[in-house]
């Protein structure tokens, strides 16, 4: 399948032309467990934003009609947006160590399917909105470092449980160009002195990282632990 870049495609769906991606925020954060997780938001322009006719025929399903997609507008996958805990892709912990560089050099693998039948569907690295709050599982990212920042593949599946559907048949696709990585958050009740220690000890390549004000601009105090090696 031929797509552009900066747009997301849901394979089958009534838009073969996809939808432009009008936000995507890729970042990590550590927890106060100190696990150290990547971050990302992704958020599309209306699904009819290029093309606004109506269903020609019958659709055969949900996935299949306009008049359904239009009401929905358009859709959000997210790791943040909703604010739920324990989302994201956990990269690392007080046990393992994460280095940036070998993040990004090999594929990022979330919610592999099958489940098994105790899964907790709280623990899905993501949420949905698309025709509705539905699940996506079987992320599957892959980086690919350009001359100052990232391009990322991301596929997965999706289930349209909103709509009373709890199998994973429908996928999407979505290939974003030039993408920054924006940093690692910490919890704001921790001291910097704190953040810096802990990143010290659990960042492998802390060397190619520095804490900076990212507020600085408002005359407010809120660092990040941010990349200088490019």
């Amino acid at each position: 399948m031929i797509t552009e870049p900066n747009k997301i495609y849901f394979l089958g769906n009534p838009y073969p032309n996809g939808h432009k991606v009008k936000n995507f925020v890729w970042n990590g954060r550590v927890d106060n467990n100190e696990n150290i997780w990547f971050d990302f938001h992704l958020e599309s322009e209306n699904y009819y934003a290029e093309d606004e006719s109506d269903d020609i025929e019958e659709p055969e399903s949900n996935w299949n009609a306009k008049v359904l997609w239009k009401n929905y507008h358009n859709c959000k996958i997210s790791s943040t947006y909703w604010k739920e805990k324990n989302k994201g892709i956990k990269i690392g912990s007080k046990t393992k160590k994460v280095n940036f560089n070998n993040c990004v050099q090999k594929e990022l693998i979330a919610n592999k399917l099958p489940f098994s039948k105790n899964f907790d569907y709280e623990n899905l690295a993501f949420n949905i909105y698309l025709l509705g709050h539905d699940n996506c599982a079987n992320h599957n990212i892959i980086f690919k470092k350009n001359k100052e920042n990232f391009d990322i593949e991301w596929s997965g599946k999706i289930a349209l449980t909103y709509s009373g559907k709890n199998l994973f048949d429908y996928s999407f696709i979505v290939n974003m160009q030039n993408i920054k990585f924006e940093g690692f958050y910490y919890p704001k009740f921790w001291t910097l002195k704190k953040a810096e220690k802990i990143f010290q000890r659990n960042i492998e390549d802390f060397e190619n990282f520095k804490l900076i004000d990212y507020k600085a601009d408002n005359g407010e105090k809120e660092y990040k632990l941010i990349r200088t090696e490019i």
